[in-house]
């Protein structure tokens, strides 16, 4: 046992942080590579990087050449940390510039939740993974003797394994992070996501609160429009849109403020109906949305939205009774999320 024991520490890394930042670099740099690979030929029609650092503030030719360099980086520094002198230097400028970037986003984070963002965790996420770059660039890898082939293959497993948790961490980090912050603002409509009704016309609880939500934000004057989306309720005639707007009256709402897209029976066929339904009902097309739905779908939904070219402020609906079943909510939305990122490259349909 003790033989076997030795040739484990031998053959398993003890540097756990260094295998934590190349498995780190490893998913942001594929991450960073495929967006730009779906943006070019097509699938995605803007740009995806800015879920993690936004560098729109240059101009658009600059702002997709440093991503792409962000991209080149990250990946060199996962695949092979150690370089000679000259390759190192240019790796860690740009690096830098990743470092700056994302701290810019965070003092642009923090003034704007002093002005009209309501943000869900105080520190910007931004902050942690500008931490994440700082670490990176702090440590140095010199060149030493060649691993043995089992001292690869058990890096490149920790690495393979770290880069798959980052990918977890990061569509739950959006929940956290961008799915509890509060962007309402003035917008063009109001658009509320459907979820469970009852057979007998009743809102489930979590229905009522978006519902509510939405109320809330058509009372204070952000929109002049609200668009009830959703599909048929099971075992019943009833329709979740029909429950939604009934709810929505006895709230206070004119019934003549709501429109009703009754073929949102998932995320993207929602974000895919909306310009339809607004043109049917002779409003003029908005490109200005304050979607409403709970906290940890909200990612998925903003995802959609920006795809087929609308602006999307995001509003999580105030929940006002305990959820049990969240976290498995937030499981199939960490799942859900990467299936509809994928979604324009496999060419599959929404879930």
């Amino acid at each position: 046992m003790q033989q076997l024991a030795k040739r484990f520490r031998r053959v398993m890394p003890v540097n756990m942080i260094e295998l934590a930042l190349r498995g780190g670099a490893l998913f942001f740099g594929a991450y960073f590579f495929w967006s730009w690979v779906m943006y070019f030929t097509g699938p995605m029609q803007y740009d995806a990087t800015i879920w993690w650092v936004d560098i729109r503030f240059l101009p658009g030719w600059l702002a997709m050449l440093c991503s792409m360099a962000f991209s080149a980086a990250l990946l060199h520094r996962a695949i092979c940390p150690a370089a000679n002198a000259g390759v190192m230097r240019g790796r860690q400028l740009v690096l830098g510039c990743l470092l700056a970037a994302l701290i810019l986003n965070t003092l642009m984070a923090w003034r704007v939740g002093m002005d009209r963002v309501l943000l869900g965790v105080p520190i910007p996420l931004t902050a942690v993974l500008a931490a994440g770059v700082w670490f990176m660039l702090r440590r140095s890898v010199q060149h030493g003797t060649a691993p043995s082939f089992a001292v690869r293959i058990s890096r490149s497993f920790g690495i393979a394994c770290f880069a798959g948790g980052f990918a977890l961490l990061a569509a739950l980090a959006q929940m956290f992070w961008f799915g509890e912050s509060d962007y309402r603002r003035p917008a063009d409509v109001i658009l509320v996501y459907g979820c469970k009704a009852h057979a007998d016309g009743r809102p489930s609880q979590a229905l009522a609160d978006r519902v509510h939500t939405a109320s809330e934000l058509y009372h204070q004057g952000l929109a002049e429009v609200i668009v009830m989306s959703g599909g048929p309720v099971r075992d019943s005639v009833m329709h979740e849109t029909q429950v939604m707007a009934d709810y929505a009256v006895s709230l206070g709402v004119p019934r003549e403020a709501i429109l009703f897209d009754v073929e949102g029976l998932d995320t993207q066929a929602t974000a895919r109906n909306l310009r339809g339904v607004l043109a049917d009902a002779g409003t003029s097309e908005s490109s200005r949305i304050l979607a409403v739905s709970h906290d940890y779908h909200l990612p998925r939904v903003k995802l959609s939205l920006e795809r087929e070219g609308l602006t999307a402020y995001t509003v999580p609906a105030e929940i006002r009774y305990r959820m049990p079943g969240k976290p498995y909510f937030m499981a199939r939305e960490t799942a859900a999320w990467w299936y509809y990122y994928f979604q324009p490259i496999l060419a599959i349909d929404s879930l």
